[in-house]
């Protein structure tokens, strides 16, 4: 699979009015997410752009249908205010994840409101049936919404990596046969006649839990996304960080045991062959994972011996990730979610506890070092629908960090 390259997306660089003029709009449309509605005196005041050119961006962006301005009654005489809002209708986005077992889609307004969502059972489908099947999430997401395709600003794809990593993106199984050469972003993008884009899911994971879960107030983490394999997901300063080709965060093949396990990648004790949902139902016996969990919670559930080893086994490797990950990226906290069931991955994280210590065994912390996410199932998917606002309009630059450039 060939992903987007978006290794630079979202920073802005360069000097022309152009840049200026698109960084500026971005500010301003982000300003009043954060702090609207608000007069178009009050953007300028926030942003410290002039007043003249904050009107100049206000029209554009009304035009654009972008957004709102009305006037607001005060009870007193004289010309009523007007404040500028957000025009929820303005611009939707498209999140769609595909993996072994489940299909997710999910549909954003501008405001970054879920207008719809669908979810379908799939079986590590094939490039023919998995590119019509996510053709046929995105229409029917669109028409279920009753909007138009016009008013989509982008598609962002979330598929289980690496990418073009071999033998890693081509064999195992954890990975979706038959994808490796496939160009996901280009052939959908010919479908729908949209801007598409691909990301890993665990980086989509992450912004959908900064987002929509429990880290609405962090713009430092690193998710820990335990799937059919085991994925990481990584913000700095609340952009995701990718890595140079897109892979970063690929912490199912860290090496947390030496002499463990062979991996398909070739290498041993891969943190994934001990920490995922292929590698529970392995220790189970099986020879494939199935396309549901429900074994899983009833071996939970009911205390199966066999079940409970694995869950010590794994609970040991989500310890281990938690410090070396604490130490690489000195995060304000990880999370831990995925596909596993919630009530298996609320057992993971008590048994991974207490953790030894890292840079992250501070006194003072005010939040827990690990947290179970919160942004459920579909956690993925709601980052990946965020990710066509946050290129196209900064929906989720903070004002702070996006200081608007003069012109």
């Amino acid at each position: 699979m060939r992903p987007m390259d978006l290794t630079n997306a979202g920073v802005f660089s360069g000097a022309n009015l152009e840049n200026a003029r698109d960084h500026n709009r971005r500010v301003a449309i982000e300003t009043l997410r954060v702090h609207g509605p608000l007069s178009r005196a009050d953007v300028a005041r926030i942003t410290g752009l002039s007043v003249q050119t904050t009107s100049n961006i206000a029209e554009e962006l009304i035009r654009a249908s972008l957004l709102l301005e009305s006037p607001v009654s005060t009870g007193l005489r004289g010309k009523p205010p007007k404040l500028l809002t957000i025009n929820p209708d303005g611009a939707y986005s498209i999140g769609l994840q595909l993996d072994h077992n489940w299909l997710i889609g999910v549909l954003l307004d501008l405001t970054g409101v879920r207008r719809g969502e669908i979810m379908v059972q799939v079986d590590s489908p094939a490039p023919p049936t998995g590119l019509a099947a996510l053709e046929e999430a995105a229409r029917k997401l669109v028409a279920d919404a009753n909007v138009r395709f016009e008013q989509i600003c982008g598609v962002s794809v979330v598929m289980p990596g690496p990418f073009e990593v071999d033998p890693i993106a081509s064999n195992g199984p954890t990975v979706l046969p038959g994808w490796a050469d496939v160009a996901v972003a280009d052939r959908l993008s010919e479908r729908l006649n949209l801007p598409v884009s691909l990301e890993n899911d665990a980086t989509a994971a992450a912004m959908g839990e900064h987002y929509f879960g429990v880290a609405r107030q962090h713009r430092n983490i690193v998710v820990i996304f335990v799937g059919t394999g085991l994925g990481g997901g990584v913000l700095i300063n609340g952009q995701p960080y990718r890595g140079a080709f897109g892979n970063a965060g690929e912490i199912g093949h860290m090496t947390v045991y030496p002499d463990g396990r062979r991996c398909y990648c070739g290498n041993q004790g891969c943190a994934e062959t001990y920490l995922s949902v292929h590698a529970a139902y392995e220790h189970l016996g099986y020879a494939r994972t199935p396309p549901t969990y429900d074994e899983l919670l009833h071996r939970f559930h009911t205390g199966e011996r066999q079940f409970d080893l694995w869950m010590d086994e794994a609970a040991t490797v989500l310890r281990l990730l938690v410090i070396n990950l604490e130490n690489l990226f000195d995060p304000e906290t990880v999370i831990v979610n995925g596909f596993m069931p919630h009530a298996i991955l609320a057992e993971l994280e008590r048994r991974a506890l207490p953790l030894p210590s890292s840079v992250s065994s501070r006194r003072r912390r005010e939040v827990p070092r690990l947290i179970l996410g919160a942004a459920g199932q579909e956690v993925a998917a709601l980052g990946a629908a965020v990710l066509p606002l946050f290129y196209s309009f900064g929906h989720l630059t903070p004002v702070s960090a996006a200081m608007p450039v003069k012109t």
